[in-house]
């Protein structure tokens, strides 16, 4: 017969924890880049010794499988459980935490961390929530919320949000207790996101469409997105600025859309735009351009912080507790509210030269090897309860 190994010291006192993640590996944008840097900063984090970490994502294995190198580096595992979680939204919560509970393949972890409200923990062992906003209770484009939304949040021991803006929300809208809060600020990939980074050239920006000095848009389509006012905005502006293009970073198809929409000339839909590529053009770009009016945090104006380039955006939403003052701020959404603070901003280099130099060391506040720390702390305090 083998001789059984005794436990190490080590092995006795690691924890397991389950992250619940419903984003599938592949092309990310928004909460999928938290995730990674999520799971990143907490490798490098020398507390991470006392954990073990997999992660869970809801609906069938797809036929390629999931391999190894889909998976975030120091994951020891990736499992697909079989269930579709649009199925579960209109469930009672126990039928749908039943659901969930016994579609677990593998015995409960210590804790679990679920990155977002619409995959609520099982019922087997603790759990920590992120939650970064609750946009489809604001805005009917971004889907439901789940019938059992208010439910699966008060059944954390912690609920993590990275803004104050995040917090309020859902102390209103879930009718939540200020106590189950941490607001943790997210980090700024500061490795590819810095002052030094070089412009993308001209042969580099013909490629994707641009010639000449442009303003940048990095984000999504729907309708808190706002981008169908910034459009309307740069067609205001544009017969002032001929030399000047306004590129759209994002889902090609609905960018395309809104352009034909409102017919603004000047105007290059660049699509999908890899982060190997994003902070070169970031940095060769006259100013970015956030007409968000909801966001439960903000990375792209915070990246354009770090590498010194003026932010244009809406004094809505988490975006001003991101940025600070290091902005031009549109005191609203609408069309001529956008086109005010552009122009304030191209009509003045100054200021705009004042912004890019300032803007690095606002960035600077933000550390994910940070937030990793206090995401650890976080563990702790909840298996404690």
């Amino acid at each position: 017969m083998a001789q059984q190994l005794m436990p190490t010291e080590q092995d006795r006192h690691t924890r397991s924890l389950r992250f619940l993640s419903q984003n599938r590996p592949g092309p990310r944008m928004g909460m999928g880049h938290y995730e990674r840097l999520l799971i990143q900063s907490l490798m490098r984090n020398k507390g991470q010794a006392e954990w073990k970490f997999d992660i869970r994502f809801p609906g069938r294995k797809p036929k390629e499988g999931l391999s190894a190198s889909a998976l975030d580096p120091g994951l020891t595992s990736g499992a697909f459980e079989g269930y579709s979680l649009n199925r579960l939204t209109g469930l009672p919560w126990p039928i749908a935490r039943a659901a969930i509970t016994l579609s677990q393949s593998q015995s409960a972890p210590d804790l679990y961390h679920s990155l977002s409200l619409a995959y609520p923990a099982p019922s087997n062992a603790p759990a920590v929530y992120t939650i970064h906003d609750l946009p489809p209770a604001r805005f009917d484009d971004e889907g439901t919320v789940a019938r059992w939304a208010k439910s699966a949040a008060k059944s954390a021991r912690v609920i993590m949000t990275p803004s104050q803006f995040a917090k309020n929300e859902l102390i209103e809208l879930l009718g939540l207790s200020e106590a189950m809060f941490e607001v943790i600020p997210y980090g700024c990939e500061h490795e590819i996101f810095h002052p030094d980074v070089l412009p993308a050239d001209a042969q580099a920006r013909i490629r994707l469409g641009i010639e000449g000095p442009y303003l940048l848009y990095a984000g999504g389509f729907t309708r808190r997105k706002n981008v169908r006012a910034l459009l309307e905005a740069w067609k205001m502006l544009a017969p002032q600025y001929p030399d000047l293009t306004l590129a759209l970073a994002g889902p090609a198809e609905p960018l395309r859309a809104f352009v034909s929409e409102t017919n603004a000339p000047h105007v290059a839909v660049l699509g999908y735009i890899g982060r190997d590529i994003l902070p070169s053009l970031l940095k060769s770009a006259t100013a970015l351009v956030c007409p968000s009016i909801y966001e439960g945090f903000g990375l792209p104006p915070l990246e354009a912080l770090a590498v010194g380039v003026p932010v244009v955006a809406v004094r809505a939403g988490a975006i001003p507790e991101v940025v600070g003052e290091r902005a031009i701020f549109a005191p609203d959404g609408s069309a001529e509210s956008l086109a005010e603070a552009i122009c304030s901003l191209l009509d003045d280099p100054e200021q705009a030269k004042a912004l890019a130099k300032d803007g690095p060391a606002r960035a600077a506040l933000f550390q994910w090897d940070e937030h990793a720390r206090r995401v650890l702390g976080v563990y702790s305090k909840a298996i404690a309860k």
